[in-house]
């Protein structure tokens, strides 16, 4: 299980260990989420950089 919490209105909810496909909040319908609890969801976090700085 892993808790999530809205950028945008800050409600907390739960989804289950499935592999989310378009997680959005259910209360105000917003994508832009992060993790509060739980197993980190596979790929790059928002702040990573796909390209180096030489």
């Amino acid at each position: 299980m892993r808790t999530f919490r809205c950028i945008s209105c800050g409600h907390q909810f739960d989804v289950e260990d499935k592999k989310p496909t378009g997680l959005k909040c259910p209360k105000c319908l917003s994508r832009f989420v992060e993790l509060v609890s739980g197993t980190p969801l596979k790929g790059k976090q928002w702040g990573s950089k796909s390209y180096s700085v030489k």
